[in-house]
């Protein structure tokens, strides 16, 4: 899951570059707003903790938990008892839905470790995606599914 978020917040310190807004916090909301809205976060899916983002971000983890804080206040993210921050699923927002890592959020951790890989050989990320997908199209046996 680190690999993932090192990934997500590159993509979201990216996009904070081309929002306007006054602050860091400001930026960040949009972004990750932007980011459930679109799907990219999926429902399950557990956001980093505010510490680490502001550290990949290189900005105050207060202006991350100011933009967390109106995520929570908007509904976007919820709060597990343990202080976990989630993407709720839409109108539930009191934690009862199973929260975990969610689906979506694996198969790009293990996408991206195979395209990554893959490269290492000297594969494209066309031919590793390619060679990814035909593995995820096998049976457990090993065999192609039918």
């Amino acid at each position: 899951m680190d690999e993932y978020w090192a990934t997500r917040t590159g993509r979201w310190r990216k996009a904070m570059q081309g929002r306007s807004g006054p602050t860091f916090s400001d930026r960040l909301y949009a972004v990750v707003r932007s980011d459930i809205n679109a799907g990219a976060l999926p429902v399950g899916a557990i956001l980093p903790r505010a510490e680490r983002v502001a550290v990949e971000l290189v900005i105050a983890v207060d202006e991350v938990r100011s933009a967390y804080a109106r995520l929570l206040a908007g509904g976007l993210i919820a709060e597990r008892d343990d202080g976990v921050l989630y993407i709720p699923a839409p109108g539930n927002s009191d934690g009862s839905e199973s929260v975990g890592d969610a689906t979506q959020i694996r198969f790009e951790v293990t996408l991206l470790k195979a395209v990554r890989a893959a490269a290492a050989r000297g594969l494209n990320s066309a031919e590793a995606t390619d060679m990814f997908r035909a593995v995820m199209e096998r049976g457990e046996d090993g065999k192609p599914k039918e």
